[in-house]
């Protein structure tokens, strides 16, 4: 009897435990359930408006979980709609000791942000303020996640990024952050599905994937476009605006950072790369011309609003084309640079030294074109140098595109052809050689429909036909442009190139000239 007393003593004590266990358990989970509930209501700042479907609950796992989520920032217009939003791993004992919060992972699931930025006058600025109680968490994700930004004051999107899977570790918000974000962080992964990004009244970009890290990124079939067609763009435009039409098959990044410096946005990136970009060009000169001034790279980087320094861009099997549109009904015809391999290495906005180009195409899919160019963004005089060469090009390949943007044609081949000029704002000089062969211009009708035989005949009175006749075996001449400040760079570059051709293969020879 003893024996069964004590087992029986024995089971009701642990039977007693478990209900006492349970009963505090109970009371703990309605406590913090309580005070969770509580807390949604008093402590969430005044200018966000909360609702939630459903809360749930574990004391033990420090896990509270929000479903059926919607909450709005009345100060910025944002707008969050989650299917759940999860808190786990809620650290009890640095509440306790150490006053501080402490989570392990906060997680949104399906979550949508919309987001309007409203027009703020600028003493309506808030100060950034530091929390009373610190914050840390282990790590914050998002899965299937959907972002629209909108306009000011419109219902038109103008970013738009679908299947946001994102995570940022080792948050901490204590007021010891000294850059824009008011917390500090650690790795971070970023992927998502498409985005699309409304460029102002003409253009669009849109990505199919992004997978980005504190290392490296990959950005997969980027398309730069206009939003409508040649023709419908040519009708809407008041002054002269290019169709573009730009996609890469893939971008790489290595070792980018984002931050803020003196004010300014902060971008520093290690390397990119540019896989397979076919750029189209279009422009109809029948629309009025743009006067304004248009920057040289110089001034273009030198005046950026950001902090940028990009150690090394590559460019690996591009392609452009270009088209022009002189006459209503004339089609143009395209000049085409295939296999185009590049590298630019130290661009920058803030920064020092020379940015370099080095680039290597074909011509017309024939000649073997070289240019290299260089200029400092802090030149406020804008100074730059180019050289350039073009060998082995049957010059019949460009005769589509002469005779409808010139009127005329060529005859023959350009064995060697090399160029060196330098400028800046106002101004360039420099000098041209050239190997060739039977070369020979002919002066089409305006029809385009035969040949001009007069103006053939006359311009071909000044011109050379074969350089092989010159001591050296090349003609030599040497140029000068002035820089219309209302075209682009690569107008700049083509005049150049336009009149040291002219000059080599029509003037003096500038070498035959110094031996005399």
């Amino acid at each position: 009897m003893p024996k069964n007393n004590n087992t029986s003593n024995r089971r009701r004590i642990l039977l007693g435990s478990i209900v006492l266990l349970l009963g505090i358990w109970g009371t703990a989970q309605l406590l913090f359930t309580k005070k969770v509930k509580q807390a949604l209501k008093t402590e969430i700042p005044q200018e966000i408006t909360l609702h939630y479907d459903k809360l749930s609950t574990n004391v033990l796992l420090g896990k509270i979980q929000l479903q059926g989520v919607s909450a709005k920032d009345s100060s910025s217009t944002l707008e969050l709609a989650a299917k759940e939003v999860t808190l786990s791993g809620l650290g009890y004992l640095a509440l306790l000791t150490k006053n501080k919060v402490a989570i392990s992972e906060l997680h949104l699931e399906e979550p949508v942000f919309n987001y309007q930025k409203k027009e703020k006058s600028p003493d309506s600025q808030k100060k950034r303020t530091d929390p009373s109680t610190p914050l840390e968490i282990d790590k914050f994700t998002i899965t299937k996640g959907e972002l629209k930004q909108f306009r000011k004051g419109s219902d038109s999107i103008q970013l738009h990024i679908e299947g946001i899977d994102f995570s940022l570790e080792d948050i901490l918000m204590d007021g010891t952050a000294t850059q824009e974000l008011p917390f500090t962080h650690g790795a971070y992964e970023l992927k998502t599905e498409q985005l699309y990004c409304d460029l102002g009244p003409f253009e669009f970009l849109r990505l199919q994937q992004i997978q980005l890290n504190a290392d490296e990124g990959q950005i997969h079939q980027l398309e730069l476009k206009s939003k409508y067609s040649q023709a419908e763009l040519s009708k809407k435009l008041l002054v002269e605006h290019d169709h573009y039409d730009l996609t890469i098959d893939t971008l790489r990044l290595k070792q980018f950072s984002f931050g803020h410096s003196d004010g300014l946005p902060k971008f520093r990136l290690a390397q990119l790369q540019l896989e397979q970009p076919i750029f189209r060009v279009y422009r109809d000169k029948l629309v009025p011309d743009d006067t304004t001034h248009k920057k040289l790279y110089n001034q273009a980087l030198r005046d950026l609003n950001m902090d940028l320094q990009v150690d090394s861009i590559g460019i690996s099997d591009g392609t452009i084309t270009y088209e022009e549109r002189l006459e209503e009904k004339v089609d143009p015809e395209s000049l085409r640079f295939t296999q185009i391999q590049a590298t630019i290495s130290n661009l920058h906005s803030r920064g020092s030294g020379m940015v370099t180009v080095s680039t290597t195409s074909r011509l017309m899919g024939d000649g073997f074109l070289t240019l290299d160019w260089s200029f400092d963004p802090q030149s406020k005089s804008n100074d730059f140098l180019a050289t350039g060469n073009l060998v082995q090009f049957n010059s019949q390949k460009i005769n589509p595109f002469l005779k409808t943007n010139l009127g005329a044609e060529v005859k023959g081949s350009i064995d060697e052809m090399y160029f060196t000029f330098s400028g800046n704002e106002v101004e360039s000089k420099g000098d041209m050689k050239m190997a060739y062969d039977q070369f020979e211009f002919v002066v089409l009708k305006k029809d385009r429909l035969g040949v001009n035989k007069l103006l053939t005949t006359i311009v071909n009175i000044f011109a050379k036909k074969t350089s092989k006749e010159d001591g050296d075996g090349y003609r030599h001449g040497e140029f000068k442009v002035k820089r219309r400040t209302d075209k682009s760079f690569f107008n700049y570059l083509w005049l150049n190139v336009r009149n040291g051709l002219v000059d080599t293969m029509t003037g003096k020879d500038k070498k035959q000239k110094e031996k005399k």
